[in-house]
């Protein structure tokens, strides 16, 4: 009973700490494919490196994250191949994905759309096919699109959910290996900027079935990886893409293996290409890709002003705009360890620009509970169409999701218990009411 509970034990744990997050990229139905009833299915072949997936009809990405202490910001989705028929899953998908995390990338591991399959045999369904390439990019056309749009979305998912997945927007690549490879620059050569990724890694793709052809403007590095002795003849395919990289004057990094044939992924054969990933590494560390970001600075609440506020006073147009004083005439505050009372005597030296903008110059003091002064000078942005704008000068109470109020206040105070305020930056977030304006400040940290 021991071994079998120590068994059952093991297994959980197991499957806890391979278990990753499975994400689908549409809701519902995926647009283009409403109609298709087949089941998704695995099979399990050694000969192609693990497991194979076909007939996929939900798109997702399966997200493989690095130890938070490794990461590094940048992600990348993995594109595996399999001639848009089935997707060598693990040679060209988890195995890539585990190595990115290794070197402290977040990995997404692509399920794109493909042909249907009409056998529990897919490879040997797809190898038959295969000896005639004319035949099979005309059955390959209607599906291309629908994963060049799977690869679309993960991309723009991603970069939606940057935050979520601790990753830099703007450093979001794609790879993809032989149908996958043709994916990944469909993706690029089509996407619009939410969609496209910022660096790609075609891998023995097949150029003739790529949509598009139009490279970005922007800075997208390429890296290039195939061997001469493809059994499919892709081998001129990548250098092609290398070509029109670097005509275009783009960051491009090529490798041509003498063998290695079609497929090689993560296989090793004690043969060069053995280590074209850590090639790939090399390159990305070029790029900056695996360098660790700074962490960003925090920010720790201080406390709310509720500032009060009288009728304010127009002088009238300037060189500088429209000039208004608003005079400060009490209040209170509290936060987590501070409290007390807004003094009278202030004022927000208001100037309104020609675009629309207020610009605030507020100068008050508060007064701590235990008797300490403390001068707040406070300068800002409030941003306001010019509906919204008019409503807040009425004194109407307008939600603070219809305008920008940001300020950033300098705090002045004696020596002693609130010393430390003097060497301090602070920002604040400002909601206007009829009557009074709540000012919320934090510490940065």
């Amino acid at each position: 009973m021991k071994k079998i509970l120590t068994y059952i034990l093991g297994v959980l744990l197991g499957y806890t700490a391979h278990a990753q997050e499975v994400i689908q990229l549409y809701e519902g139905k995926a647009p283009g494919s409403e109609n298709w009833t087949w089941q998704e299915s695995v099979l399990t072949n050694a000969n192609w490196g693990g497991r194979t997936a076909y007939n996929i009809v939900d798109p997702t990405i399966t997200a493989y994250l690095p130890n938070p202490n490794k990461a590094n910001g940048t992600a990348i989705v993995v594109a595996p191949g399999g001639a848009f028929h089935t997707l060598s899953i693990d040679n060209e998908g988890v195995d890539v994905a585990k190595w990115l995390n290794e070197r402290g990338i977040a990995a997404f591991v692509l399920k794109y759309r493909v042909a249907r399959s009409f056998t529990d045999n897919p490879i040997t369904e797809i190898m038959g096919k295969m000896s005639n390439m004319k035949a099979l990019d005309q059955e390959n056309a209607a599906v291309i699109p629908l994963a060049t749009q799977d690869g679309r979305k993960a991309i723009q998912y991603i970069r939606q959910n940057a935050e979520k997945f601790h990753v830099n927007p703007n450093k979001i690549g794609m790879m993809g290996f032989s149908a996958g490879g043709t994916l990944t620059m469909s993706v690029v050569y089509t996407a619009n900027d939410a969609e496209r990724p910022n660096f790609v890694a075609p891998i023995y793709a097949y150029e003739k079935a790529i949509l598009g052809n139009k490279v970005p403007t922007q800075p997208t590095p390429i890296f290039v990886a195939a061997a001469s002795d493809d059994q499919l003849g892709f081998t001129l395919h990548s250098s092609s893409i290398y070509g029109k990289w670097t005509q275009a004057k783009q960051p491009a990094e090529l490798h041509i293996y003498e063998k290695g044939g079609h497929g090689f992924g993560m296989s090793k054969k004690n043969i060069p290409t053995d280590t074209w990933i850590e090639r790939f590494g090399d390159w990305l560390q070029l790029h900056g890709l695996t360098t660790p970001e700074p962490p960003a600075p925090g920010l720790a609440f201080f406390c709310e002003i509720k500032v009060l506020l009288s009728e304010a006073l127009t002088v009238g147009q300037t060189p500088h705009g429209l000039r208004r004083i608003i005079p400060i005439v009490g209040g209170t505050f509290e936060g987590p360890s501070i409290k007390g009372e807004v003094l009278s005597g202030g004022a927000d030296w208001q100037i309104v620009r020609s675009d629309g903008v207020a610009e605030l110059d507020a100068n008050y003091q508060i007064k701590t509970d235990d008797g300490v002064i403390i001068y707040v000078k406070n300068n800002g942005l409030r941003v306001a169409s010019p509906e919204i704008a008019a409503k807040i000068a009425k004194g109407e109470n307008v939600d603070p999701s219809q305008y920008y109020f940001r300020t950033i206040p300098k705090l002045e105070a004696p020596k002693g218990k609130y010393d430390w305020v003097n060497n301090s930056l602070f920002l604040c977030k400002g909601i206007r009411k009829p009557d009074h304006v709540l000012i919320q400040i934090w510490a940065v940290k």
